[in-house]
């Protein structure tokens, strides 16, 4: 049995939306409301001890990594995302670690500045510093995270994103899928991020004439479709 905990389709839920339509896999959904810090409570500690949403949980195992629960729905219920080559199955990891490490943080980043105002993320970050035993972040992570970013961190958040967009515009000249010759996980990741690129930074995805195209052709799936239905795309706030 899974269940995926999740709120809003930011970025991370998307991803695993897409690959358990996209492996015909049954599974539940459990509502987490994160405006409530629901997220933050007794019970979905137990599954996420730092508050992580989405958490997949698979036969009473849960996995609170996004990434790594996206590797799991491929080996354990979409055999065809998954490539036989294992030259092909490094490239797709590697890829989706840069892709998330680049991508995921920037474009919350700018999202969430762009939905919120000044007041609405300071209250946000008094709430988030009264949690209990939570864990504060490093790295990239704790430039929104603990204070307000300025304009030279966001100016930095939309390189970051143009240099992996070069990286899939190149990846995807002359190719229509970005590993090997077959739809995969990498193809799967990169679209949940993507879409949210689209969002916050349009003109970014349009100037890349191969991303495009590629972009077309997975909002084409019908997986995908399904999964993603007609919610808006959300971004992630501090954790």
């Amino acid at each position: 049995m899974i269940a995926l905990h999740r709120d809003a389709p930011v970025p991370d839920t998307v991803k695993l939306l897409i690959a358990l339509a996209e492996a015909g896999a049954s599974f539940d959904t459990v509502a987490v409301d994160t405006a409530d810090f629901a997220h933050w409570s007794a019970l979905h500690r137990e599954i996420a001890p730092q508050g992580q949403v989405p958490v997949l949980v698979a036969d009473g195992e849960p996995m609170a990594d996004a990434q790594y629960a996206l590797q799991y729905v491929g080996e354990a219920c979409g055999a065809a995302l998954v490539p036989s080559d294992p030259w092909h199955w490094y490239e797709i990891q590697a890829l989706n670690q840069r892709l998330d490490a680049a991508v995921g943080p920037s474009v919350n980043l700018l999202g969430w500045t762009a939905a919120t105002d000044p007041d609405e993320r300071a209250a946000y970050r008094a709430r988030l510093a009264a949690v209990a035993e939570r864990e504060k972040p490093a790295g990239w992570f704790a430039v929104w995270a603990d204070a307000e970013a300025d304009e030279d961190q966001l100016a930095n958040a939309r390189e970051r994103i143009a240099g992996a967009l070069d990286e899939l515009e190149a990846r995807l000249d002359g190719a229509d899928w970005l590993v090997g010759e077959a739809f995969s996980l990498a193809d799967i990741n990169a679209f949940a991020l993507v879409r949210a690129v689209g969002v916050v930074l349009p003109d970014a995805v349009r100037a890349r004439p191969a991303l495009t195209r590629w972009y077309q052709r997975m909002e084409s799936r019908e997986a995908g479709r399904k999964a993603c239905g007609d919610e808006a795309m959300a971004f992630a706030a501090p954790a």
